[in-house]
This record gives structure tokens, sequence and C-alpha cells, in this order.
């Protein structure tokens, strides 16, 4: 089994390639992803995922054109800190959340970054 170091670098070479950005967080055993690109190449990206057995319950919150992309890098990780999930999620999970809530929360500058 890959670490997840592991799987990022390789997400990070693909994104690259494939002119995807992405932002990610982790927290409490759930994660949300936001990704921009061209529409062929994040439908093949999501066709991936897809079919990896590690992703489970993918859903798709919103899926539309957008003018200019939220973040610039391949693959931006994120995790919370005890405190913050206390003040921005205030008890509720990731799942929880709408995706522009999930979108003001994956741009926050002031999340932790993880390592």
């Amino acid at each position: 089994m890959r670490s997840v170091a592991e799987i990022l670098g390789v997400c990070q070479r693909n994104n690259q390639r494939d002119e995807i950005t992405s932002a990610l967080i982790f927290h409490d055993g759930e994660a949300a992803q936001m990704i921009e690109g061209k529409r062929v190449d994040v439908d093949r990206l999501l066709a991936r995922v897809a079919r990896d057995p590690r992703h489970r319950n993918l859903r798709v919150l919103q899926d539309r054109p957008v003018l200019k992309r939220q973040t610039a890098n391949p693959v931006r990780l994120s995790a919370l800190s005890p405190d913050q999930a206390q003040t921005l999620l205030q008890g509720r999970r990731l799942s929880h959340l709408s995706a522009d809530g999930l979108q003001r929360l994956l741009m926050c500058d002031h999340l932790t970054l993880a390592a």
C-alpha cells in the first residue's frame, strides 16, 4: 500500500501534466477537494478516481465553468487543527457543508498546510 506522500506525489505530477489545479482538505475521516481544469481533463480525472477502490462515497457538489481559477497549485493540501475545526466547522462535518461553504474553507489562507 502506498503512503499518502507517495499518492500526493503522483497526483501532483498528473495534475501538472493535465494542467489541473486542486485544493484538498482532510478532517475527521472525511476529505473534500476542489478541482479545476479543462473539461476533458477534469472528466478523465473523475473517471480515474471513481474506478479507484480507495475512494468511496464520491459526490460532485458543483460542476460549472469558471472564469478564473481559485488556486494555482497542482495539489494544495490542508488539514484542520482542533481549534480551526471548532471555529470554522462549529461541530459540522465536511460532508454537511454546502459547495460554497467548502470552497470558502478550501481557499482559507490561514488553514494548517499539511506536511
